[in-house]
């Protein structure tokens, strides 16, 4: 038995039973069954240096085990793949950032790109406040929350931006709580974790029209952005993550089928002919069974495709003369206030856009159309 072999942890909870393997190597003779300890008394200097390093190192991955099971202990129950998940992702020492990245982690493998995407630019950002020094999870507090808020008003981040961060923080910090690394100090309820009345992001049919009939044969890139538009806008505002990932599955019987990404609700929209027309357009272009041609062979990251997206339709603004900027939201937000304006009832609104109730719907038109309320209030006057 001259051959090295790893040193393992073993964990028995509840009649279960997990085998951590270490880092460490020795042979069989420099381990003590008995005392579970590294036998250095028979080893020249070098290797008596080695298993000392070997003894310490595996003693404080003992130590950081027991500080795990502590703090699921106070939490409550647990299972012994919790213990393991704890262990080997090294995020749960009590520190901040690690467990950020953990949460990241977690929302990539629930294909939650969206918000991974903001937690890691909100990580970027608490680090830079902090000059990239971490903080014991208990450490944090309303002071330091407060001081942040200050920090990013300072570099002249807009109030929702602010609101953004600070409720990407909080659901951190929520979860570290959940998780027993930390007792809840509340430290978010002095800061603004609310949502602004945002400026209208709506454009007029005499807009959408202008847009329809721009002559774009000589612009391909612009002609695909001007198509996407006029999809999200002919499907009820449809979202880009979902209109990217639309494949021919969602083809059914006439209709496009497919389950919204942000409300995971199910919706239902009738295959007009012009929704057709552009699918059919651009069939040669897509890639697999996609319907748009939006990911490539290459990349299949829908957020660096929906950045070049608004950098086209800025362009085609551009074109149009207009005074604020085409984005992805606009197509949603014209579809609603269009169909506001032609009388339809909200009820019918918020099913078209997938709202989960009509009060989410009524907040929506209330900070689109001001137009609305302006228009009453003079024909009031001119009474």
């Amino acid at each position: 038995m001259n051959k090295e072999g790893a040193l393992y942890i073993q964990l028995i909870h509840n009649r279960k039973t997990k085998l951590i393997t270490t880092r460490f190597r020795l042979y069989p003779f420099e381990w003590d069954v008995r005392s579970s300890t590294v036998i250095t008394d028979n080893a020249d200097n070098e290797r008596n240096m080695y298993l000392q390093n070997i003894r310490d190192g595996s003693e404080s991955e003992i130590r950081r085990i027991y500080n795990l099971i502590s703090i699921l202990e106070k939490r409550g129950d647990y299972t012994i793949q919790e213990l393991v998940e704890y262990y080997t992702s090294n995020s749960f020492n009590g520190y901040f950032f690690p467990f950020v990245k953990y949460q990241i982690k977690k929302l990539k493998s629930e294909r939650r790109t969206k918000t991974a995407s903001i937690h890691e630019t909100v990580g970027r950002s608490f680090s830079r406040f902090r000059y990239g020094k971490d903080i014991r999870i208990e450490k944090i507090d309303g002071i330091l929350m407060q001081r942040y808020e200050a920090y990013l008003k300072d570099n002249n981040v807009c109030v929702n931006s602010i609101s953004c961060y600070m409720r990407a923080l909080r659901a951190v910090y929520n979860q570290a709580v959940e998780k027993g690394l930390t007792v809840s100090k509340n430290p978010f309820k002095d800061v603004y974790t609310g949502i602004d009345k945002t400026s209208k992001r709506a454009v007029n049919e005499d807009i959408i029209v202008k847009l329809c009939r721009l002559d774009l044969s000589e612009y391909n890139g612009l002609q695909l952005a001007r198509d996407l538009f006029m999809f999200s806008f002919y499907t009820r505002g449809m979202s880009f993550v979902d209109m990217a990932n639309l494949k021919q599955s969602n083809l059914k019987n006439g209709y496009l089928v497919y389950i919204r990404s942000k409300t995971k609700q199910g919706l239902s929209i009738k295959l007009e002919k012009c929704i057709e027309d552009i699918i059919e357009r651009h069939n040669a272009l897509t890639v697999d069974d996609y319907i748009l041609p939006i990911y490539n062979t290459q990349n299949r990251d829908y957020n660096s495709h929906l950045r070049t997206y608004n950098k086209r339709l800025k362009r085609l603004s551009e074109m149009l003369s207009l005074k604020k900027s085409l984005s992805s939201y606009v197509s949603r937000h014209s579809w609603a206030t269009i169909a506001f304006r032609k009388g339809f009832p909200v009820q019918v609104i918020s099913e078209g856009m997938g709202h989960g109730n009509e009060k989410t719907t009524r907040i929506y038109l209330a900070s689109l159309d001001q137009s609305v309320i302006d228009n009453a209030n003079a024909q009031i006057i001119a009474l």
